[in-house]
């Protein structure tokens, strides 16, 4: 009972979260910041989260910053879903590469593992709500974490792509174009 109280209450605050997301009328917490502070953040936190499974996140060292306005918490926050999901579909001592570039004053930073990879019809629902691969190693998923990140980026102005073959891997492509 206490596990499916919980489960309840995750499914209730993230409901909540993209619910706010979702309101013209929320306000994000804005200001001038560093994108990349933002995304190491996030991997140092998924660092932790994917040590059980021995696996290894590679980020390489910044070269440029990448400034934008925006609401550092919450674009930690869809760093760390995207990276949660890499680790939970990727199995034991996998790496996780997180790649950034700029070119011709726009970015792109990329989130790839080599996990199980989504099927080629699932693809393209894995931002609507409540969609999530049932099986056992998201059993505790609400489906809600890919709608709230798709959210916060589109609360930024920011694009959000993924791409994925079965067995090999998927890659989350975050830009400014």
């Amino acid at each position: 009972m206490t596990s499916n109280v919980i489960g309840l209450q995750r499914l209730v605050q993230d409901l909540f979260e993209l619910s706010r997301l979702q309101n013209a009328d929320f306000k994000l917490e804005t200001a001038d910041l560093n994108l990349t502070d933002a995304l190491q953040d996030a991997v140092q936190a998924a660092r932790q989260i994917g040590a059980s499974k021995e696996i290894e996140i590679m980020l390489p060292t910044a070269s440029k910053p990448i400034l934008i306005h925006g609401d550092y918490g919450r674009l930690r926050q869809m760093f760390l879903m995207i990276l949660d999901n890499a680790i939970k579909f990727s199995p034991h001592g996998a790496v996780i590469h997180v790649t950034f570039r700029t070119e011709a004053g726009h970015w792109h930073i990329s989130i790839r593992d080599h996990g199980c990879g989504i099927p080629a019809d699932e693809l393209s629902h894995i931002f609507e709500r409540f969609h999530s691969k049932r099986e056992p190693r998201n059993r505790d998923g609400t489906g809600l974490g890919l709608p709230i990140a798709h959210a916060i980026a589109h609360r930024h102005g920011l694009y959000i792509r993924c791409e994925s073959t079965v067995g090999e891997g998927t890659c989350f492509g975050i830009s400014d174009i």
